[in-house]
């Protein structure tokens, strides 16, 4: 594992250091190190401070635990002055990437507001801070499902930071820009931190609850495992927990996944879980990163299958305990892990799982202008604009484009009822839902104020498209037109986990708590005012 192999280093570097002062034991050292990377800096603090005065590895290591607690200036200067009292030989390169990565963390995150619940403290730029109150709402509804899940719950606070653009994400991580643009990796864990990148930053948004829950997952398995999973593992746990702040155990594979699965099958194509170290972001695309995250899912769930989340306990307690991999899937499951290996090839194989050639792999498109709030996928409009369409196969698919095409021209020129015959016609070809269809055809009738054919026609591509905060602001505003406030509110909360800068979606939100007397009506009416008002 790169955790252990990287410690071992440091402790080798350390221990080959012969100007160390004394009182800095290299063994303390190297467990204080394994404390930060294993997110337990309650165990970490008294054996930093207890050496923090001296010079060398003691100023280093105090350098090293301020940043990972979120003191970035304090980090920056404490690692520059252990660097200048010198001592370090070896250690010096890991001293200034420590100093260099926590200078730059203090520069990006500089002016950045702070907003706090019972176990988070989410830092954002002013951009972002109208995000900050329904993160935490969420984060701290996932922290009580996921942690029970686990059976882990660390001391507050967490830290969480959200970042306006990927270039500031690479600048605080390991992640290169190209690395978060070919692999799609737009968040981590790391530093004792969740790290994201703001869905103002892309077109038309994204999953960033579902993100958010994804990467504290990771936390919590980080602490419980004390940092022993290997990352296969890490990542299928974290694919199956990052919806459990509104979803049961064990959801099912999104279509999206289920269709890159289905491909990679069909085609002999998978990838094996030894090539997913050290990190899912180092994967060659998008679409390799897509379906290694479908393949992990499903062994987690075939792992999971008739044991629920006292197998994930087991497991992670298992690997804490000093289990190798194999011997902890073998306590859990009764196979070592090549026959487990094996045994979940044969599962999914004759799972049968569905292709949706119609939907491929959504690709994650970063603007380019700043991330103007309010900009992202406004309304469901950039969706359209942003598609991903596959080739024609058929004369019928090339006259289901035509009339989509046909229907966006009459709608563009205001001939709504033209537009929505042509969409029609569209469906007709390819069926109810198709997300080609489905969003346009919805947005139509939303403007013809026909309600209920508003909802048919967007509705059914939910279920297609769940990352779509298009088709749910649509069918969202058409239940509150209906006066089903009820109803309207879970598509509008499930727009607002992709997209939190669309006014629809605020302001819908805003008459729907208003209605039914949610407390939280009054910060989404200024969110509603904020984004209206937005050039």
């Amino acid at each position: 594992m790169r955790r252990a192999l990287r410690l071992a280093t440091l402790v080798a570097l350390i221990t080959s250091t012969r100007s160390a002062p004394a009182l800095a034991a290299p063994d303390e050292v190297g467990a204080v190190l394994e404390l930060l990377e294993a997110s337990r800096l309650e165990e970490a603090a008294p054996l930093v401070e207890r050496h923090r005065a001296q010079p060398g590895l003691g100023a280093f290591v105090a350098g090293v635990y301020d940043f990972y607690r979120g003191a970035y200036a304090e980090a920056s200067a404490g690692l520059a002055g252990a660097l200048a009292e010198g001592g370090l030989d070896r250690m010096s390169a890991e001293a200034e990437s420590f100093r260099k990565l926590a200078q730059a963390t203090d520069e990006v995150t500089h002016g950045f507001l702070t907003a706090r619940s019972a176990h988070f403290e989410l830092k954002a730029g002013p951009k972002d801070e109208l995000l900050m109150a329904p993160a935490l709402v969420a984060l701290e509804r996932a922290l009580g499902e996921i942690g029970g899940d686990l059976g882990e719950l660390p001391p507050a606070p967490i830290r969480v930071e959200i970042y306006g653009d990927i270039t500031d994400l690479a600048k605080v991580s390991p992640l290169t820009v190209a690395e978060i643009e070919t692999s799609g990796t737009i968040a981590l864990c790391k530093f004792n931190r969740l790290m994201a990148t703001s869905p103002r930053a892309l077109v038309a948004g994204y999953p960033w609850i579902d993100t958010l829950s994804h990467e504290l997952t990771h936390y919590l398995v980080t602490r419980a495992s004390r940092n022993t999973v290997p990352i296969w593992l890490h990542e299928g746990i974290a694919k199956l927990e990052e919806t459990r702040w509104r979803d049961a155990f064990g959801a099912a594979l999104a279509p999206s996944q289920e269709h890159l699965l289905a491909t990679g099958l069909r085609d002999g194509h998978l990838i094996p879980f030894s090539a997913m170290h050290p990190s899912m972001a180092k994967l060659p695309s998008q679409e390799d990163a897509g379906l290694a995250f479908a393949e992990v899912t499903t062994a987690i769930q075939l792992l999971t299958q008739g044991r629920g989340p006292a197998a994930l306990r087991k497991l992670i307690g298992s690997l804490r305990d000093g289990s190798d991999v194999s011997h902890a899937v073998a306590a859990v499951t009764g196979q070592t892990l090549p026959a487990f290996e094996k045994s979940w090839r044969a599962w999914i194989a004759r799972h049968g799982y569905q292709l949706h050639p119609e939907l491929g792999l959504s690709h994650l498109r970063f603007r380019r202008d700043g991330g103007k709030p309010g900009a992202a996928g406004k309304d469901g409009k950039d969706e359209e604009e942003s598609a991903e369409h596959t080739p024609a196969r058929t004369p019928a698919e090339l006259r289901a484009r035509g009339h989509v095409r046909l229907g966006t021209m009459l709608r563009s020129r205001g001939r709504l009822a033209a537009a929505a015959v042509e969409y029609e016609r569209a469906q007709a070809i390819w069926g109810v839902g198709h997300p080609e269809v489905a969003g346009r055809l919805g947005r139509t009738y939303l403007s013809l104020k026909s309600w209920d054919r508003a909802i048919a026609a967007a509705q059914p591509g939910i279920a297609r498209r769940p990352e779509s905060a298009g088709l749910r602001v649509t069918v969202g505003r058409a239940l509150l037109e209906k006066n089903d406030a009820a109803g309207a509110r879970p598509f509008l909360e499930g727009a607002l986990a992709v997209n939190p800068f669309d006014p629809a979606t605020r302001c819908g939100l805003a008459r729907v708590y208003e209605v039914l007397a949610d407390p939280r009506a009054v910060p989404e009416r200024a969110a509603c005012t904020v984004l209206e008002a937005a050039p």
